[in-house]
């Protein structure tokens, strides 16, 4: 037995999708004009960018912490390019780990590894402070009888949480930066 299907579009349906296009047009073409920009935009590519490849960031201690300091470099200045210093990043990490997901034996199951990172941002000039922020990121990994397991279970945390902390402090630099630039610029007339 075959039951007939048949598609019929209402012209109250096609009315609303045109009123949907012609919204979506009218807000791509209003926010063209008045200086949008994504906000995970790259920081290569923002207005910024120039002031963000000026930071040197100073080593960080710790495993995780040389894996931050890495990411950082690489993000504030992907290019590579040779670029005077006017910032320098300092920042210090606090690590805990957590035993959580206790089973009936008493045993932990899950581990959390939590990361805060305090980062200041110095005029290498005036030697003023410009900003001072704390970033908080944590992961999960599981906790084997398999001690080989969960050491590698940790230290996929530790990346993870060392990825994050680089994308928040870029990003947080990037907004500040742009801010900054936009209040010494002089108003358009």
């Amino acid at each position: 037995m075959t039951i007939p299907f048949t598609l019929t579009l209402s012209p109250l349906r096609v009315g609303v999708t045109g009123a949907r296009r012609f919204v979506l047009a009218a807000l791509a073409l209003g926010l063209s004009g008045c200086g949008w920009a994504p906000l995970y935009g790259g920081a290569e590519s923002g207005p910024a960018s120039e002031e963000l490849r000026a930071i040197y960031v100073e080593p960080i201690l710790e495993r995780v912490g040389q894996r931050l300091q890495i990411a950082l470099r690489n993000s504030l200045n992907p290019t590579g390019e040779p670029t005077p210093e006017r910032y320098r990043l300092r920042t210090t990490l606090a690590t805990y780990l957590t035993n959580l997901g206790i089973e009936s034996q008493g045993l932990a199951s899950l581990g959390k590894f939590d990361v805060y990172a305090t980062y200041t941002l110095i005029d290498s000039k005036s030697h003023q402070t410009l900003v001072v922020n704390t970033v908080h990121v944590a992961n999960s990994f599981d906790l084997n009888p398999n001690q080989y397991s969960t050491v590698v279970g940790e230290d996929d945390a530790a990346v993870r949480s060392a990825a994050e902390l680089n994308q928040e402090i870029v990003t947080r630099l990037a907004l500040f930066m742009e801010r900054r630039l936009a209040a010494q610029s002089p108003a358009p007339s």
